[in-house]
């Protein structure tokens, strides 16, 4: 499979849906995530109820459409020389460990409006104006916002990501602080207006589900990929242009701030959802452990590992 998807065949990616089908009719069928009580969407309250069919059709869906755009940002921009689709591949597998994965919340769809930003972000150039993208990338910051409010913390890193990629330019920090703030103003009336509840844990990830086990999985596989991809990552940012390095630049800044907000949510909240906004951007890296031409043994073996115990704990849940 690793090198099916390693390879230059865009019809590789027709596989894809079937993963995800299996990953959610397993879910369906043996009910080892459950729906939350309360499904938060941020700003606009209890939408949908996680236990109905379409919100168990649709985070899946968005889990798709997610892949589908992290390997486009990943082969328009260059990141290898030819295209590549493993990291479609890694994110389904690695996001199939959490609840957004299965259901529908306020939490999943501000991932999509993230990643809809960083491919705005991701357009810019030094030399070219960059007003329309800042805004773009910025409104969709501020959707995501919206729907999971701790992204509200986000902001700095915003104007930091921006500003690698572009010179300060005041007018263009202006359009992401404009665009930020119009999705939010239309949530703030929509909450008054339909008196939608502003609490507390409105702002935080959902739901409260609970599988540690699956975090200890997840987290010794990316650990053990992430330190085959080191040296890999390294020589390659050593014969990068200016761009591509600027770019790599703002992936760690945006696995920083996830990093941060996941922890956050895991250890003060016990909630762990947000965890797996880092694994979007850490395939852009991971990509790079499993070789070009021939595919590596060990980055290999530790990711059917992660494959298997992803299907196996539907069967036989982690005890440990």
């Amino acid at each position: 499979m690793v090198k099916t998807f390693l390879g230059n065949r865009s019809g590789v990616l027709l596989l894809l849906p079937f993963l995800v089908a299996t990953y959610a009719v397993s879910n369906f069928l043996m009910n080892y995530h459950l729906a939350s009580p309360i499904s938060g969407f941020g700003f606009y309250g209890e939408l949908l109820n996680e236990n109905a069919l379409i919100s168990q059709v649709l985070a899946p869906i968005l889990i798709f459409l997610n892949a589908i755009l992290l390997n486009a940002i990943f082969n328009r921009n260059g990141f290898m020389e030819k295209n590549n689709y493993l990291p479609a591949l890694l994110y389904v597998v690695g996001k199939s460990y959490f609840h957004s994965y299965y259901f529908i919340n306020g939490f999943g769809i501000a991932e999509t409006f993230m990643i809809l930003a960083f491919m705005q972000i991701f357009r810019l150039d030094q030399n070219q104006d960059g007003r329309k993208e800042v805004f773009n990338a910025a409104f969709f910051v501020g959707v995501a916002a919206s729907f999971y409010p701790m992204l509200l913390l986000f902001v700095p890193f915003l104007f930091i990501s921006v500003w690698v990629l572009r010179p300060f330019v005041i007018r263009e920090s202006a359009l992401v602080a404009v665009g930020f703030t119009i999705p939010l103003l239309y949530a703030g009336c929509y909450s008054s207006v339909f008196g939608v509840p502003i609490r507390g844990d409105s702002f935080t990830g959902f739901p409260t589900e609970w599988k540690f086990p699956d975090l200890y999985v997840v987290a010794g596989g990316l650990l053990l990929l992430g330190l085959a991809t080191v040296g890999a990552v390294s020589q390659k940012l050593s014969q990068s242009s200016i761009r591509l390095k600027k770019l790599f630049r703002v992936i760690m800044w945006m696995i920083l701030f996830y990093s941060l907000l996941g922890g956050f949510e895991l250890l003060l909240l016990h909630k762990l959802d947000a965890p797996s906004f880092v694994i979007g951007w850490l395939v852009f890296l991971l990509t790079y452990g499993f070789g070009v031409k021939q595919v590596k043994q060990f980055p290999a073996f530790i990711f059917y590992l992660l494959l298997i115990f992803s299907v196996g704990k539907f069967f036989n849940p982690f005890e440990f």
